[in-house]
């Protein structure tokens, strides 16, 4: 502790045992030994006599975390097994030497950084003789190797991706235990935050008890005959509503009886208006009680889903039931000075992932796995042996595909996780020719029995898909002026704005984008539900902000050609509630020239024609032959950025990429900056900048609300007209709303801060 005395310092052997243990503890399913000898050796370079004189303030910085690799490997090369021991050692440097900086590439002597060069480089040659310090012996390189060797295999066979699966896991026990030895040393206080969550059992009961008052769960069970009569009745009639209420009954009570199964692959495929939020939080937390799983993690693509669904979760089982993590998210009390240390204490828990209901986005769990850095790494050992219910499970993106299924088979082969794929359109991930990472079928659960989908698809059936062919814009915006409520969803930000602008712009018309900010978003979608309860005219040309998450209902939907699990997620904003007679779900295409870079959304559209003539567009069998076209077609693309290739093993060697796959695995390519708009709460909430233009982190998480992300190129040219004013390097403002509509959001393409429509005579 730099600038403290000494009689303040915590000493080594106590930090090493304290994490040791933690480590050890976190590691309790069969790793305990290996996450302790890594705890207790972490930072025996700290021994040094040029680290001791930094503490005094006597020196620069110094290497200490090359110390504990060494030592093990010098240890173990003279044990009886010279070269497990030397194999052990250097993998056991890779989460050694990451655990302040990130695990490291494997590299060579040359390149500054990686853990040969650490190893065996300039830097190895520069560790000081902390080797002097009367270390302890080392436990027995065999002892080692029988506890890894089960984690570094899959289906029988030696596996790299397993290994360095096992890595990444040990990377996290020991750098959540450093951090939380030293938290309870350094900061007593923000330590005591840290806070104790309900227990699943408790949460199951709540859960139960709900569902049974509100009916959802009925004390009798229901009959597989009496749900198949119900397939038969029109949309909107009596019978057809009692025939949902008993197809919801029989999906949660199949959910509740699979939750006995042992740990392992679950699949969960429910028609949208199932219940599947609550059905698949019911299995979840059954399954974890019954197998001693420790906790449930819901998985979701977007913010807006996650919003909704954590809502509904509170409501239920209380307000602090649920760790809501994910960019947008601002605690209650966060910003108020009474209430910093619940707001606190919400933070401390997304660090590690302590709580026993966690809500987040697929990115952010995807990343974390797929990540070097301690910071995001600190939450893996917390997500083995839990429930991960992987809701929307078809939106994992293509250029990843490979690299997801091959994590979600290592977390339930070998860590005692269950995942759920939740969706009403499964996709295609069993084992095949062109994705051999795909699950074995005999490997997965079917929740609701494959035979019964046909029947419960039809109990759910709201709307029906029509094929308008190509048309003209002035046709499209025709159809669109013809309807009382219709919402039309296209491609593209810029085509969205221009068919807008054909229709009359009253009262009844409206835009969505990206282009708007959320919280401009959030009260046109207000006004939008409040015409639509009342039975007004309401016209929308949207894009697909409006298809994820968002629930709004329209008679007639019309929908820009795109994939068919994209028209699938549009019909969900079609006649929701099944009133009356069934909506009308209108694809078409547009005479415009796809983009240069839509490779993806032709591939799209040419496996959706293989399957546009299916007779029940949305059931199971139309989506799998969809998804078997998509990813058959796309076969060189479902690992674009070749991460499993950087988890290999080389001349017996381990050579992995860590550091290089956390730089390229990204949901989200990081090409867009954010614009604030100041409307509303903005204008005060910058004004909150201290002396220096700074801003809390509070502030800025709250400033997302009233933002609107563009391309870097688009910001450039913003800039150059003078649009933008930055501060503090990061924050860009825009100045004085120009370009900004109620309307429509956000113009970039204005030239010199003027609209081109207002150049033109």
């Amino acid at each position: 502790m730099p600038g403290q005395p000494e009689s303040k310092w915590q000493t080594l052997d106590a930090h090493h045992s304290g994490v040791a243990q933690l480590a050890s503890s976190f590691a309790d399913f069969g790793l305990s030994e290996t996450a302790g000898l890594l705890g207790g050796t972490h930072d025996i370079g700290k021994c040094s006599e040029a680290f001791q004189n930094r503490l005094r303030g006597k020196g620069g910085k110094v290497d200490h975390t090359t110390a504990a690799c060494l030592h093990l490997l010098e240890e173990w090369k003279n044990s009886p097994s010279p070269q497990l021991g030397e194999f052990l050692a250097e993998l056991l440097a890779y989460p050694l030497l990451g655990h302040h900086g990130g695990m490291p590439d494997y590299g060579s002597q040359a390149e500054e950084g990686t853990l040969q060069h650490r190893l065996k480089g300039t830097r190895a040659n520069s560790v000081p003789a902390w080797r002097q310090e009367g270390l302890p012996p080392l436990p027995d390189v065999e002892r080692f190797a029988r506890e890894l060797k089960p984690f570094m295999a899959l289906d029988g066979r030696p596996n790299p991706f397993a290994a360095a699966f096992l890595l990444r896991i040990l990377h996290s026990c020991l750098v959540d235990a450093d951090f939380l030895d030293t938290e309870r040393f350094c900061s007593p206080d923000r330590h005591g935050l840290r806070r104790e969550w309900p227990a699943i059992e408790q949460l199951e009961k709540k859960l139960l008890q709900h569902l049974t008052m509100t009916g959802f769960l009925p004390d009798a069970r229901v009959d597989e005959k009496e749900l198949a009569a119900g397939a038969d009745f029109s949309c909107g009639s009596d019978e057809r509503r009692t025939s949902i209420r008993l197809a919801r009954a029989f999906m949660l009570q199949r959910c509740l009886a699979a939750a006995e199964t042992r740990p392992g692959l679950f699949s969960l495929t429910m028609p949208t208006g199932g219940g599947k939020t609550l059905s698949s939080l019911a299995f979840a937390l059954r399954h974890a009680r019954m197998h001693g799983l420790r906790r449930v993690i819901l998985v979701v693509p977007y913010t807006s889903i996650i919003e909704q669904n954590a809502d509904v979760i509170r409501r239920i089982l209380g307000e602090d039931a649920v760790l809501e993590h994910h960019s947008h998210y601002v605690h209650p009390e966060e910003g108020r000075r009474a209430e910093q240390n619940a707001s606190l204490a919400y933070k401390l828990s997304t660090e590690n992932w302590d709580a026993t209901i966690i809500v987040t986005t697929s990115a952010q769990f995807f990343e974390s796995l797929f990540d070097n850095r301690p910071s995001r790494c600190r939450k893996l050992h917390n997500i083995i042996q839990s429930v991960i219910i992987l809701d929307e499970v078809q939106m994992l993106p293509v250029p990843y595909l490979k690299p997801c299924l091959s994590a979600l088979k290592i977390l339930t082969a070998r860590y005692r996780s269950s995942v759920v794929l939740c969706t009403a359109t499964q996709p295609a991930l069993m084992k095949s020719s062109f994705l051999e990472e795909g699950f074995a079928s005999e490997d997965v659960h079917s929740i609701i029995p494959h035979f019964l989908l046909p029947v419960l698809y039809r109990i759910f059936e709201r709307s029906r898909a029509e094929h308008a062919g190509k048309l003209s814009d002035d046709r499209i915006a025709e159809i669109i002026m013809k309807e009382r409520q219709i919402l039309c969803i296209v491609n593209s930000r810029n085509y969205a704005r221009e068919l807008y602008e054909r229709l009359e712009g009253g009262e009844a018309d409206f835009h969505l984008s990206a282009r708007m900010t959320p919280e401009h978003r959030t009260r046109v979608l207000n006004r939008i539900r409040r015409r639509l309860a009342e039975g007004l005219p309401c016209r929308v040309v949207s894009t697909s902000v409006i298809e994820c998450g968002v629930d709004i209902s329209f008679p007639v939907v019309m929908r820009e050609k795109n994939g068919l699990d994209v028209l699938a997620q549009s019909a969900g904003r079609c006649n929701r509630e099944g009133q009356g007679k069934l909506g009308r779900v209108v694809c078409f295409s547009t005479e415009k020239p796809l983009p240069k870079r839509a490779a993806e959304l032709s591939r799209r559209r040419r496996a959706f024609d293989e399957v546009s003539d299916m007779p029940e567009l949305f059931g199971p069998e139309a989506v799998q032959a969809y998804f078997k076209t998509l990813y058959s077609s796309s076969r060189h693309l479902l690992d674009e950025k070749k991460i499993l290739e950087k988890t290999s093993m080389v001349g017996g060697t381990f050579q992995f990429q860590f550091a290089s796959i956390a730089r390229q695995f990204r949901f989200i390519e990081e090409d867009t900056e954010n614009v604030v708009i100041e409307q509303g709460e903005a204008a005060a909430l910058l004004r909150q900048a201290g002396p220096y233009g700074e801003l809390s982190p509070s502030v800025l998480r709250r400033l997302q609300r009233f933002s609107v992300q563009v391309h870097r190129h688009e910001l450039e040219r913003m800039k150059k007209d003078g649009r933008i004013d930055t501060k503090n390097g990061f924050l860009h403002v825009l100045v004085g709303g120009t370009g900004y509509s109620e309307k429509t959001g956000l113009d970039v393409t204005l030239e010199h801060g003027v609209p081109v429509e207002d150049l033109m005579f």
